[in-house]
């Protein structure tokens, strides 16, 4: 059993979104078997990819459809500054081309993704947008 314990700034990894430039992804702590959380810095103007919003699966199965797929997880954005809109769906198609269903996240409120949707992110707020995210494992 491991014990309680403070994750400083110094024990954070960042890396750049090599997909969105100007972004970052800063895990805080990623652990097995539970999930990961951490900060997300986008560009206002700016989707999961430069050329066409890429998709990110919940989904039990992977269809193929979704650029990603992390399995059946539940995720979720608290945002700190800005303003998210994240298309979600079933159809991938839909959410690249930005007719799926949509959320509009601002500061200060919470989003949370249950599995068996895919999804998409675009900052579409005037400043850079920050977001605290959280996912966790695949049962």
């Amino acid at each position: 059993m491991q014990k309680p314990k403070v994750f400083g700034m110094k024990e954070w990894e960042t890396l750049p979104d090599d997909a969105i430039p100007g972004s970052f992804m800063v895990y805080m702590r990623r652990i097995v078997g539970l999930g990961g959380v951490g900060f997300y810095f986008m560009p206002p103007g700016t989707q999961t990819t430069p050329e066409s919003t890429a998709t990110f699966s919940l989904e039990e199965e992977d269809d193929g459809t979704a650029d990603e797929w992390y399995g059946p997880c539940n995720e979720f954005y608290y945002v700190l500054i800005g303003e998210f809109t994240i298309y979600w769906g079933k159809d991938a198609s839909k959410i690249k081309a930005g007719t799926s269903e949509k959320l509009v996240i601002k500061a200060g409120e919470f989003g949370h993704w249950t599995p068996g949707w895919k999804y998409a992110v675009k900052n579409t707020g005037e400043v850079p947008g920050t977001f605290l995210w959280g996912i966790t494992s695949p049962p």
